[in-house]
């Protein structure tokens, strides 16, 4: 499909509703932002297992789920964002896959904190994400 160099729109193009609402339509629904990722606010069971593997795809699936969230630090009140590159696995008992985040005031991004992951998923619910992010909290 090609476009013209002239074609324009103006705003009441964008306010342009086809009048839904009298076929039942509810419009207000249409006009939410769209859910494009579901994140659970608690340790998964899935979680539970690939914590404890030392291994590259477990890695991945726990960083799908974390990568690129931002919370609140409620001790230092910084904001933080999870990395999006890796995770960091620490040997020992009580030990496995960490969150490895960022501050926003920090110029350096290889300068990391490391977050347990129940601490991540308290503090990542507890702060607002962006549009298109549904936050989904245990029971």
């Amino acid at each position: 499909m090609q476009w013209e160099k002239n074609a324009m729109f103006g705003d009441e193009d964008l306010a342009f509703d086809l009048h839904l609402e009298t076929f039942g339509v509810d419009i207000a629904t249409l006009k939410e932002p769209v859910v494009q990722r579901v994140f659970r606010a608690y340790v998964e069971d899935w979680e539970q297992e690939d914590r404890k593997k030392n291994d590259c795809v477990a890695e991945a699936r726990l960083l799908a789920k974390y990568k690129g969230l931002v919370f609140v630090d409620p001790d230092t009140d910084k904001t933080f964002s999870v990395v999006e590159k890796n995770m960091e696995f620490r040997q020992g008992r009580n030990n496995g896959w960490f969150v490895l985040a960022v501050s926003s005031d920090q110029d350096d991004s290889d300068d990391c904190e490391a977050f347990s992951l129940e601490v991540a998923c308290e503090v990542i619910g507890d702060t607002p994400q962006a549009d298109g992010i549904m936050v989904i909290r245990e029971g």
